[in-house]
């Protein structure tokens, strides 16, 4: 068996392995308004596919909602930290200046985040997009910053030497090196953005996962509750895996370990 085979194998046996977890568990407990059965839960996912949900909003509605304002805080939040963590890193007066904040931003919890953005901004796109912003953006800039501090500084040096332009420099030297640093960051950053903006969402924007959740939570409606996550992890992993990883493959195919 291949590797990549074996990988998707494995990958799609642990998955089996926690539906059947769920469905035993659902038949021992026995209460649907607790615990429905996978089977109930992919038959109301259909439902809400085909048909019009609350306010005449469509499942595809909600979920482009959620995907844009999830797209554009990840953007936003990956564009300032990678700003930000190459700027620590290649000038030391930024280094001293940025690491004495951002120790503090990394430890603030993303709830509270997400109640300072509403405080400050109300429910509005700005809320949550602000909530993203100072969540996602401090782990990007350390990723970015311990990828610049690795860089193999001879290689600098000797586009130097060879009268090197800065694009040359940016496109030959620095990116080949930060690229892995990039992807880290980005598949982890994106996974915690989609949770913020969910998250936002469920306490007071207006459409999308997160108002969903919390509609069917007021009706107690596990069975939509579940549903509606459900569908929005399977969205985000067939994302995380069809796309991001895809990009990374491609991006590293000239590595041994990427080609096979």
């Amino acid at each position: 068996m291949s590797p990549r085979l074996q990988a998707i194998s494995l990958r799609t046996g642990s998955i089996l392995v926690l539906v059947v977890i769920w469905w035993l568990a659902a038949i021992l407990m026995d209460d649907v308004e607790v615990l429905p059965e996978p089977l109930l839960i992919a038959k109301t996912i259909w439902f809400n596919m085909v048909t019009l949900g609350p306010e005449g909003k469509t499942f595809y509605f909600h979920m482009g909602i959620t995907l844009g304002r999830t797209f554009l805080a990840f953007s936003m939040a990956m564009l300032a930290g990678i700003g930000i963590g190459l700027t620590m890193g290649l000038r030391r007066i930024f280094e001293y200046s940025f690491m004495a904040l951002i120790p503090l931003m990394l430890t603030m919890p993303t709830i509270l985040m997400v109640f300072l953005a509403v405080l400050w901004f109300g429910f509005t796109e700005w809320g949550s997009l602000i909530a993203v912003i100072g969540v996602v953006t401090p782990f990007v800039a350390v990723n970015m910053f311990q990828g610049t501090k690795a860089m193999d500084k001879s290689l600098l040096d000797m586009a130097k030497s060879f009268k090197a332009n800065n694009r040359m420099l940016v496109w030959k030297v620095y990116l080949p090196q930060l690229l892995p640093y990039i992807f880290s960051a980005g598949r982890f950053s994106f996974g915690m953005t989609w949770k913020i903006v969910a998250l936002a969402e469920t306490f007071g924007l207006k459409f999308g996962i997160g108002y969903m959740f919390f509609f069917w939570f007021e009706q107690f409606s596990m069975e939509q509750v579940l549903a509606w996550i459900i569908a929005f992890v399977i969205l985000m992993l067939a994302l995380e895996h069809g796309v991001f990883a895809r990009l990374e493959t491609r991006a590293f195919a000239w590595r041994p370990s990427h080609s096979l």
